[in-house]
């Protein structure tokens, strides 16, 4: 028994028992396979406490199955020939998968999957970084964002189900399957043969470990298979709870979601539903209703008018029929399953006693009420002390605010407060005989296949920290060029000469764009001198225009005027029409005007052909012009065409292909350095807070790591 605690969780352990000596503590999981079970540490801790007489003795710890929620299902999920199947999560093809009740973490993985998104806010360039990989974008995600030794369990079925349904004949060769898969990787990262169902002379421990919960598992599964996943977690509780411990658990009760929050006559009115009172209760409903969704505010949850009329932040659960949200208006009492199920359309509810009363009436036993994330914590803490992990349940601030709102406008609260349990499960490792295989999103981090138990405790924050400067780096690479050499610099491979390739790639496309834009500049010159003698040709053709119209039109035209005036005088009529003969005088005048006029278009037509010569002068510059203008043209199409052949050429297609591909690359190369980094800090992090509770015996039979777990826990008291 270790002697020494953290001065934190003595003083936050201590308080609470002086004020609250008869209040069981209590944590609710969806899955006994991640780090409910740790909490065996908070246990211990408190024996130490009650032995050393620092605390009153009897404290009461009540481990729940979190089995109202929904089971995991993934839309669009095509596989159709078993109810469960086990699933990898990426952010490519699985990218909706949510999972908490069939997930588990083999030893050193988590559920880290870097989205597009993340990459994005890295500086990483994904489509370029596509472009180099095989299958594109789609496979990209699929391959490259898998969340590191990590396994979830999804139903195939079309109608969804509560966990608390889930049949253990139905799921059971499935959950074999995920837990084969768990227990053997975990055996090759503790350095162990991984065949744990074979029982041999030179056994292992961790195999043994692994052995022990999977006897326990599949002899449940066989003695009951028509009892429920949540009947199995139940079951595997106490028994987890006392491999972890090193012994059984004192004062540990077990219970389920489903039993807490049955709803009917004869629980309805337990403190854990007086908050459910104040949004029936007409005289605190609307002030309950608006405390609820202000202390959103800001969050992107989903405020009570989303769900629909009358919506209560609170999901009745229906075995059965499903699981869906509250909602009383006017008269009427529907809930939000799918499809809709309508209660009544003349009924009053004013209570929790008349909401029992119809919903029993309407569906019998069995019937729970679940507060949503932000007001289930306020319902239980009228009864319990809620024992959280350090990071777990981000819905406490806003639960917190909510509260506060209340009680602001005179709503009396009587909840207890939780405490906050602060684990450092690999700086525990520090006491720790053994030695690790790393999995690959490790082994790079670490720089080795295998590491020490206290080494790895002693390195894993730098490793982290080395990551998160790796990441800064290679976000501030803003060029290609600047990737190149910060992917060298990072030690990744070849990097070095590919960036040369790179640079003389470059300085080939400028030189081949060099002159390339020379001949672009003579083109556009050529171009523009054409253009210019266009131009005169048109001028010139004006000026011909203008002057024909000037000098030659009026005499043609006077010409004209003469020819048809002598051609109206061929047929004479007179004053009525009628055609008539001219008379002698009148042929003799007839005659003479005609030779005057014949002298008129004679002198007419010389001084037309005089001025001819003139105007045939404008045909010389304008032929000149437009012989200049094609033979301009066409030293801009030879011209063009260089410049094209340069553009097109295989020298410049070299080029321009060897710098794309390096880009792409070098981009890729980045992608991967980054899901490596943010994989290993994401990982290390979060199951440093809080690790899956079977490694502990599974790496250290001795139960060095789980007291030394225990002995540097702190903890802190949050108020609610």
């Amino acid at each position: 028994m270790f002697p020494l605690l953290h001065p934190s969780t003595v003083e936050a352990v201590k308080s609470l028992r002086a004020r609250f000596s008869d209040t069981p503590f209590l944590t609710l999981g969806q899955t006994v396979f991640w780090d409910e079970p740790v909490k065996a540490a908070f246990c211990r801790i408190c024996e130490v406490l009650e032995q050393s007489g620092e605390t009153s003795p009897g404290a009461r710890m009540v481990a729940g199955v979190h089995d109202t929620d929904y089971f995991a299902k993934l839309e669009g999920l095509t596989i159709k020939d078993a109810p469960f199947v086990v699933l990898r999560h990426n952010d490519g093809d699985t990218r909706g998968l949510w999972s908490a009740a069939g997930e588990i973490s083999a030893f050193l993985g988590a559920e880290a999957v870097p989205s597009h998104l993340d990459f994005t806010r890295e500086g990483v360039a994904l489509g370029k970084a596509a472009r180099a990989y095989p299958g594109g974008l789609e496979a990209l995600l699929n391959q490259e964002t898998e969340a590191p030794l990590w396994r979830a369990l999804v139903h195939t079925g079309e109608r969804p189900l509560i966990a608390a349904e889930v049949r253990l004949r139905d799921i059971a060769p499935a959950l074999r399957q995920q837990l084969r898969w768990a227990f053997r990787s975990s055996l090759e990262s503790a350095g162990c043969e991984p065949d744990f169902e074979a029982v041999d002379g030179d056994d292992c421990h961790a195999r043994a470990a692994v052995r022990s919960i999977w006897n326990w598992a599949n002899d449940f599964i066989e003695a009951h298979p028509d009892q429920t996943l949540s009947d199995l977690y139940r079951d595997l509780i106490p028994k987890l709870w006392a491999l972890v411990n090193g012994g059984p658990v004192k004062n540990l009760e077990t219970t389920a979601s489903l039993e807490l929050f049955r709803f009917a006559p004869d629980t309805c009115q337990l403190p854990r539903f007086h908050f459910l009172d104040l949004f029936l209760n007409p005289a605190t409903r609307e002030l309950a209703k608006r405390c609820y969704n202000e202390s959103l505010r800001g969050s992107g949850i989903y405020a009570l008018d989303q769900f629909g009329e009358g919506a209560l932040p609170f999901d009745v659960v229906i075995p059965g029929l499903g699981r869906g949200t509250l909602r009383v208006f006017g008269d009427s009492v529907s809930i939000e399953t799918e499809p809709e199920t309508q209660i009544c359309r003349s009924c009053h509810i004013e209570s929790v006693g008349q909401l029992a009363a119809l919903l029993q009436s309407r569906f019998g036993e069995g019937v729970a009420i679940v507060g949503k994330a932000v007001a289930l914590i306020s319902m239980l803490s009228a009864e319990y002390i809620f024992v959280f992990h350090e990071k777990a349940s981000g819905y406490t601030v806003r639960t917190q605010k909510m509260n506060a709102l209340l009680r602001a406008s005179g709503v009396d609260l009587p909840l207890h407060p939780m405490l906050r349990l602060k684990l450092g499960a690999w700086d525990a490792l520090e006491e720790v005989e053994g030695r690790f295989h790393l999995p690959p999103h490790l082994a790079k981090a670490f720089g080795s296949q295998t590491i020490s138990a206290r080494e790895f405790a002693r390195r894993w924050q730098d490793v982290e920290a080395t990551g998160r400067q790796t990441r800064e780096k290679l976000k501030a690479a803003r060029t290609p060029r600047d990737l190149m050499l910060a992917l060298a610099q990072l030690g990744n491979q070849g990097w070095q000469g590919r960036e040369q390739l790179y640079s003389d790639a470059l300085k080939n496309a400028k030189r081949g764009r060099l002159e390339a834009e020379a001949f672009a500049a003579r083109v556009a010159e050529l171009r523009r001198q054409a253009r210019q003698e266009i131009e005169v040709v048109v001028r010139l053709e004006r000026e011909k225009g203008d002057w024909f119209r000037a000098h030659i039109r009026p005499l043609r035209e006077a010409i004209l005027d003469l020819r048809e005036a002598a051609a109206k005088r061929l047929n004479p009529v007179d004053e009525s029409g009628a055609p008539r003969k001219l008379s002698k005088d009148e042929r003799v005048a007839q005659v003479e005007l005609e030779r005057e006029e014949a002298a008129q278009i004679e002198t007419l037509r010389v001084q037309t052909q005089e001025l001819g010569t003139e105007h045939r002068a404008f045909d010389v510059p304008i032929q000149k012009a437009k012989a200049r203008a094609r033979d301009l043209k066409r030293a801009a199409n030879e011209a063009l065409g260089k410049q094209l052949r340069l553009e097109r050429g295989e020298a410049a297609q070299f080029a321009r292909q060897t710098r794309a591909r390096l880009e792409e690359e070098a981009e890729l190369a980045r992608l991967r350095l980054v899901r490596d980094a943010w994989q290993a800090g994401e990982v290390l992090r979060s199951t440093n807070y809080r690790p899956t509770a079977w490694w502990f015996p599974l790496v250290s039979p001795d139960g060095a790591w789980f007291e030394a777990l225990a002995q540097n826990a702190r903890a802190r008291v949050e108020e609610l």
